[in-house]
Formats: C-alpha cells, sequence, structure tokens
C-alpha cells in the first residue's frame, strides 16, 4: 500500500483497513476456526424468515433450526420454492444434489454460511 493511500485512510477514517478490495468494500475472510463465511446467526434469522413468508407454513413462530421441511409444513413443490427464495435472499445458487440433502433448516444455513459467494 502505498504511503499517500495510507494518509488517506487515516484522515478519513481514523485507521487504515487491513484488507480491502478494489470497490472499496472489505474482503470477508474465512474464520479458520469455524469454516464460516457468513454468520451462521445471521444467515439463520434471514432464512427462518424467508420460509416463514410462504403460504404453506403452518405455524411460522414454531420454526427452528432443528425443524424438518415435513414440520414446518411444506410439500416437495413448497421446499422447492423456498429454497428458489433463499437462492434469492443470499444470491447463491444450490446444486440439486446438495438441496435434496437438506433434511432440517439448520442444514441449508450451514451450507448458506459456509458458502464463499453467500451475501
Amino acid at each position: 500500500m502505498n504511503r499517500r493511500l495510507v494518509q488517506m485512510f487515516s484522515k478519513q477514517f481514523g485507521q487504515v483497513p487491513k484488507f480491502y478490495t478494489s470497490n472499496e468494500q472489505p474482503m470477508v475472510l474465512r474464520n479458520e476456526k469455524s469454516g464460516y463465511y457468513v454468520n451462521p446467526e445471521a444467515v439463520a434469522r434471514r432464512m427462518i424468515k424467508v420460509i416463514s413468508l410462504h403460504d404453506d407454513v403452518k405455524n411460522p413462530s414454531a420454526i427452528t433450526l432443528q425443524s424438518t421441511w415435513t414440520d414446518i409444513g411444506l410439500s416437495d413443490m413448497a421446499y422447492v420454492e423456498v429454497m428458489v427464495e433463499v437462492e434469492r435472499e443470499f444470491e447463491i445458487e444450490f446444486p440439486d444434489a446438495d438441496v435434496e440433502c437438506f433434511r432440517t433448516v439448520n442444514d441449508a444455513v450451514e451450507y448458506v454460511a459456509r458458502s464463499f459467494f453467500a451475501v
């Protein structure tokens, strides 16, 4: 990093960021211990919100990370619709083989939290 850039950051922000990208957004680094790129708690909150907005969900307030898709009240078609909405929410695309392996909400949360491309 050149000296002029360091001075500019110091004056404007009070400190120089350790990592930055060309569009001036902070670079997201993977937590080496957990393997997560995205905070799993934030992913869980957003995913439960998306799931609860679907029409076929029996009781949105009863959704937990351990809930299975049948516990929530989703048919196979409704499950696919929810997964499409989750893909839109996190701006990622699930491979079909992976979507078939999600048995609980937590399985999907873990997948998204460990995905490099999730927003």
